[in-house]
């Protein structure tokens, strides 16, 4: 079996502060708006307790298992590495957002710049310096993690990035262990 890397998101140490997005946006020299990590702000109902808990989830590309970006793409602007690594070739990219249409995760987006698409490359160039991406360096809370993912570790973790057809479909490599107090279905 492939080797294949993925992020892990402790929501309950998340504090939401972006540090991760500037590190990304600095390290890729993205022009403003553009980011390709997000956070999110979501709520958890416990109606059996009557409270409601925040917690927020940082986003970036799935480095899905089966991209659907790499799928679509005419112009093969798009490979997968033996470590799972989704790779986007701006070179190769001819502006149609083909990717950008299909991504269910609103991952590929397009440059302002340049007119064409790019996304999270993981920081590949760390990782074959044997070092971790900007995100995770960034990190001051550890909540975000680059692990090695084995077999299907949804026993433990939630997948909370789209709906479940797409899951099986792309299977992404992003996992969240859940708020404390959140039943796993």
């Amino acid at each position: 079996m492939a080797k294949q890397l993925g992020f892990f998101l402790d929501v309950n140490r998340c504090l939401g502060c972006g540090t991760c997005i500037k590190a990304c946006a600095s390290a890729n020299r993205l022009p403003t708006p553009l980011t390709w990590r997000k956070i999110w702000q979501k709520e958890d109902a416990k109606v059996d307790q009557g409270q409601i808990s925040r917690f927020f989830l940082s986003t970036s590309c799935n480095h899905c298992a089966n991209p659907e970006c790499m799928r679509v793409c005419p112009s093969g602007a798009y490979a997968k590495r033996r470590d799972g690594i989704v790779l986007h070739y701006p070179d190769k990219c001819i502006s149609c957002k083909s990717c950008v249409a299909s991504c269910p995760f609103g991952a590929p987006q397009i440059n302002p710049q340049t007119e064409k698409a790019g996304k999270c490359q993981l920081c590949y160039e760390e990782i074959d310096r044997g070092s971790l991406p900007h995100c995770v360096q960034a990190c001051v809370t550890g909540a975000i993690q680059l692990r090695e993912i084995y077999g299907n570790p949804t026993d433990k973790l939630l997948r909370l990035t789209a709906p479940t057809p797409t899951l099986r479909l792309t299977r992404p490599s992003t996992f969240y262990y859940p708020p404390k107090g959140t039943k796993i279905l």
